[in-house]
């Protein structure tokens, strides 16, 4: 009985991840599309004067570490018609006090909490006692003046072509409702293995997965880290949803219901718009993962009419079920696998060079895939050309062993834990700034 329990758990895992492995090569050619679709489009320019305005809604928490340069890379974009909403979301440190050193604050008239830079004209900073980052965007983006936004974190560095092709796409496409880019690390020639391999999971992530729902029109998350979306749908679902775990996306998913049908665009962009800061120690990057499942399974579940809704097409039909089956079930039949393989060779059930098949074909498949994005990455989206092919071989391999299992444990606890509330926006570890490519 045993061993027929084993066997069937081993052929129903192959299935499983047979067909997870044909859907991630659909989506890597669905993204190779998606860059080559853009290219032409780009081909055909907006005249300057057509670039729309925009309000950065930026929430700091503590972030007297970076938050001066942070600011002063939004000062250099080229825009001129822009501004900067900072909302100083009861920080404790020293963050406010460099605020208004630095770029010399006064208060705004028959305001409290306002101020107003003398030396930069389109910098607000927004007081406010600290109460979660979905709210601090609510009453930053409240008070913005213009009918775009663009929501960032404090530790992201923006680009300046990922802003304007952003801009761009929102002048050429009235339908246009959200987008946003691929969002890379900052990355510096001292970065450990943890942050390597971070690195090579964005890449993936963007070039390989979100390109690909995005051509199909199926986006489902726009990273809070970079999210250009109007104000007037912002307002139309009431916000951000203040007891979000993961705000940025429960709004997009909040948004395509409001929005449904192909009258209205959600789109990530084949360009990098910002590089951001990563955990750099095992148990913050333990409580990024597990905070990102928990978002995931509370948004998902709240949103349960979506799945299977033929009325939202390949997104009801294909991107939410893959969703629930492959972003929050897979961790199951991973950890399951990695137990009952080892047992059932043990038993002499299975033969070990069907195992060392299956696995070896498996690895190099999902390298491949991991190598594609790095080839998209240098060739059309950063042009950094920082992976080498040996260096890009090398990390993709034995990011698997190891690495890879624990991001699958750690999902499996949130799973555990998807029952308890944990709304708390908290204290993230921030590093002094390391600029792209240095």
């Amino acid at each position: 009985m045993l061993q027929e329990i084993c066997l069937f758990l081993l052929k129903f895992t192959a299935v499983y991840f047979l067909s997870i492995n044909f859907l991630y090569g659909t989506l890597m050619l669905l993204s190779w599309l998606k860059v080559k679709k853009y290219r032409r489009e780009v081909k055909v320019h907006s005249s300057p004067d057509k670039i729309p305005a925009v309000s950065f809604i930026i929430p700091a928490f503590n972030e007297e570490s970076l938050i001066v340069e942070t600011l002063q890379t939004y000062m250099s974009l080229p825009q001129d018609k822009k501004e900067i909403i900072v909302i100083n979301d009861g920080s404790h440190d020293q963050t406010f006090k460099l605020l208004q050193t630095m770029f010399q604050l006064k208060r705004r008239e028959d305001s409290n909490g306002a101020f107003e830079s003398i030396t930069h004209p389109n910098l607000l900073v927004l007081e406010a006692a600290h109460m979660g980052k979905a709210q601090a965007l609510n009453f930053g983006i409240s008070e913005a003046k213009y009918d775009l936004i663009c929501t960032m974190d404090a530790d992201t560095i923006p680009t300046a072509r990922g802003v304007e092709g952003c801009l761009r796409a929102f002048a050429q496409d009235p339908k246009l409702v959200a987008s946003g880019g691929v969002i890379q690390v900052l990355n510096s020639k001292k970065s450990g293995w943890l942050t390597t391999f971070q690195s090579i999971e964005y890449l993936r992530t963007f070039l390989c997965e979100r390109l690909g729902w995005s051509l199909l029109g199926s986006t489902t998350l726009i990273s809070g880290a970079f999210c250009m979306v109007k104000k007037e749908a912002w307002k139309k679902i009431g916000g951000f949803r203040v007891n979000s775990i993961t705000e940025d996306l429960d709004l997009i998913v909040r948004l395509r219901k409001a929005y449904p049908g192909q009258n209205h665009r959600f789109r990530i962009l084949p360009i990098t718009t910002c590089y951001t800061q990563v955990p750099k120690s095992f148990k913050h990057l333990m409580v990024q993962r597990i905070r990102w499942q928990l978002g995931l399974v509370e948004t998902l579940s709240k949103n349960l009419d979506l799945c299977f809704h033929p009325a939202h097409g390949i997104l009801g039909m294909v991107a939410i079920p893959y969703s629930w089956l492959v972003e929050v079930f897979s961790p199951i039949l991973e950890i399951t696998a990695l137990i009952v393989i080892p047992f059932a060779l043990f038993q002499e059930w299975i033969d070990y060079r069907h195992v060392l098949f299956y696995l070896m074909a498996g690895l190099i498949f999902n390298v491949t895939i991991t190598l594609f994005g790095i080839y998209l990455d240098n060739r059309y989206v950063s042009r950094n050309k920082n992976w080498s092919c040996i260096k890009s071989t090398f990390h993709s391999t034995i990011l698997h062993f190891g690495y890879k299992q624990l991001m699958s444990w750690w999902r499996l606890l949130a799973l555990f834990k998807s029952f308890k509330k944990h709304h708390e926006w908290g204290d993230k570890p921030r590093h002094e700034i390391n600029h792209p490519n240095s």
